[in-house]
């Protein structure tokens, strides 16, 4: 007995699931992985640390991929300083102390 999605003309042995047009696969030919949008996908490769040369990557549409690759160290030096334990944006609060220790509201006479 054929199964029934064979027959179907929308069916693909690639693409065996119609919510997932996305397909990855690694060159060791024991990985395949499908994905719902171009952003799960990219997503995957980051994570992973994935290379061009080792998937091969696929769209049921024919869509083209490639590899957005970030650089963390532009939005470092986008944000300004480079200080360790501080965001730089915020500035810290100063206390005025006065020659006894007290602070400037401490020192204030009472009505």
């Amino acid at each position: 007995m054929i199964r029934p999605s064979l027959l179907d003309p929308d069916f693909s042995i690639k693409f065996p699931h119609k919510s997932f047009p996305w397909r990855l696969e690694h060159n060791d030919k024991k990985t395949i992985c499908y994905f719902e949008c171009e952003e799960h996908l990219d997503k995957y490769v980051k994570r992973y640390k994935l290379k061009d040369k080792d998937i091969i990557v696929e769209n049921k549409n024919g869509k083209s991929f490639w590899c957005r690759k970030t650089d963390k160290r532009s939005v470092e030096q986008k944000s300004g300083t480079k200080s360790k334990g501080s965001s730089g944006a915020i500035p810290k609060r100063k206390s005025s102390l006065d020659s006894t220790g007290n602070t400037s509201s401490n020192t204030r006479k009472k009505k």
